[in-house]
């Protein structure tokens, strides 16, 4: 897949009224993923509450709206796996393969006012910047939370504890980190 920066970079190069209509889509393993411009078409056009009504679909797109690591800037993606692409893309498009790793359906704009950039950009901004900002979650130093509100000192309390452990619940990240933090706790009693 293409790097996060040339996604945007591509994003961003609406300038012509051959471009405003397209949607790149990035296949990343089984699902595919659509940047800026690309998921506010999905999202407004493509799978819009109308379309949504017509096909019985309750629930929209999850729409993600995150900070670049790098800078200020912010940018929003969608994604849905490659066994619903059929769902979420209108019917009638054609189809380009760019890449194993990119396709772009082109889609046609239906739009009230006169049809511009400047008019395109406008709503795109304006329903970007009403997706709430994700903010990175915040790294805990003293290890994952435990059920309990202090960290149990016997055997007995550590046995307790991993049995109330929601274990099927939690990650598998969050599990190998709990398991972590259970080994050195008990490494420091026996």
């Amino acid at each position: 897949m293409a790097k996060l920066a040339d996604i945007l970079q591509q994003e961003r190069e609406r300038d012509t009224a051959d471009q405003w209509g397209i949607i790149h889509l990035y296949k990343t393993g089984s699902f595919y993923s659509a940047y800026e411009w690309s998921a506010w078409l999905i999202v407004t056009m493509a799978y819009n509450d109308e379309v949504r009504q017509q096909t019985g679909d309750r629930k929209p797109l999850n729409v993600t709206h995150k900070r670049s690591r790098n800078s200020d800037e912010t940018f929003v993606f969608v994604g849905f796996p490659l066994k619903s692409a059929e769902k979420f893309i209108p019917q009638r498009t054609s189809f380009e393969t760019i890449s194993d790793t990119q396709i772009d359906i082109t889609i046609e704009l239906t739009w009230d006012d006169d049809l511009s950039y400047d008019v395109l950009n406008e709503a795109f901004l304006k329903w970007k910047e009403g997706q709430s900002i994700q903010e990175p979650k915040q790294r805990r130093e003293d290890g994952p939370v435990t059920t309990g509100t202090a960290q149990h000192a016997t055997l007995t309390g550590i046995m307790s504890e991993i049995l109330a452990w929601p274990l099927e619940q939690k990650t598998l990240i969050e599990n190998t980190a709990y398991l972590s933090s259970l080994k050195q706790r008990l490494a420091a009693l026996i």
